[in-house]
């Protein structure tokens, strides 16, 4: 598609500007209609089909949302990329059904569904602050990611049931269809669950990743995830439970150590975060930059206040005190409550 070049002068420009993005303290608001369709094959069932339907209005709407938050953020000077675009974007847009039906197409029952999606500014701030403290942009993507290549792998089981030589075949088809739905339904729980985290909903974020458990045991993700919302409620042996689980699951959510760490630190057992955040720093990646230097920090400050208490706790009861956790040499308080630190 050719480009074209459109010279407006400065002044338009501005008012155009200030037409559709208000000054600070003068929300905007933004409405968008979108339409989603889907056409359900054998093995499926007729609520996912519709959550698939209702999917595709929402990845029309955001399209457009995306478009207008990357546009407000830059003449704000916030700095996004474009996954924490679409993760902003998908956070503060509100979308309620306006209307949806379903008709016969052959063999297939078709699903239409209609919508609208509104954004207002005023939300993109706090949201764009609050993914810099968490990785919601990292599990945005590998969202994407997922959903295409389940996408693919229905495209492919659908394929290959309308081909099933027998009744046999054709049952273990639809079991992986039914598996593929549940980790599809576990999926938007999941981003569900992300949402309400950004928005410091932690009640609803808990039950919303225990949904997606439920659907999908093996989701380490959501287990990591749960873990962090546990511990923004302060159940702390939940998290360590959840962080613990993820681990097992997946070796490679090395951000589990990082968590445990903070955990660790608030619950006041210095050596058990010590251990915590070298197990972090020792399988850390390198797009994990920020947790790093955090982890690096907190870590010098528990080792300093360590061997501090080493040495008191030798002078107090003599240099032969085994070391025991949650002891007099494990754990300090800061005015009758446990040090609070790094992100949170």
């Amino acid at each position: 598609m050719k480009s074209t070049k459109c010279i407006v002068p400065l002044c338009c420009l501005a008012l155009w500007l200030v037409g559709v993005f208000p000054a600070v303290g003068h929300a905007a608001v933004k409405e968008i209609i979108a339409e989603g369709n889907y056409s359900m094959g054998d093995g499926e069932t007729p609520a996912t089909a519709e959550e698939r339907a209702l999917l595709d209005a929402k990845r029309t709407a955001l399209e457009e949302a995306g478009t207008y938050v990357q546009s407000y953020s830059a003449t704000q000077k916030y700095q996004l990329t474009a996954d924490e675009v679409q993760v902003v974007a998908a956070g503060i847009m509100e979308v309620s059904v306006l209307e949806k039906k379903r008709t016969l197409e052959g063999n297939a029952i078709h699903f239409w569904v209609k919508i609208r999606a509104v954004i207002t500014t005023d939300n993109i701030e706090s949201m764009a602050g609050k993914l810099k403290s968490m990785s919601m942009a990292e599990d945005y993507q590998k969202l994407q990611q997922d959903y295409a290549q389940s996408q693919q792998e229905l495209a492919d089981l659908k394929r290959q049931i309308g081909q099933a030589n027998n009744e046999t075949e054709k049952q273990q088809l639809q079991n992986r269809i039914a598996q593929n739905e549940n980790e599809f339904q576990a999926n938007l729980r999941f981003e569900l669950g992300d949402q309400k985290m950004a928005g410091h909903q932690y009640d609803e974020a808990i039950a919303a990743y225990t949904e997606a458990i439920a659907l999908n045991s093996q989701f380490g993700q959501a287990y990591l995830r749960r873990g962090i919302a546990f511990f923004y409620k302060d159940k702390y042996r939940s998290a360590l439970q959840d962080f613990d689980a993820a681990l097992n699951l997946d070796g490679h959510l090395t951000l589990a150590y990082f968590e445990k760490g903070q955990v660790y630190e608030r619950m006041g057992y210095r050596r058990r975060a010590i251990e915590a955040y070298r197990d972090f720093l020792a399988r850390a990646t390198p797009d994990q930059q920020e947790y790093i230097a955090i982890a690096k920090r907190n870590l010098r400050r528990l080792e300093e206040t360590d061997e501090a208490i080493n040495l008191f706790t030798a002078w107090l009861y003599g240099p032969d005190m085994p070391y025991r956790p949650g002891g007099p040499s494990d754990r300090w308080h800061s005015g009758g409550r446990e040090r609070r630190s790094g992100r949170y």
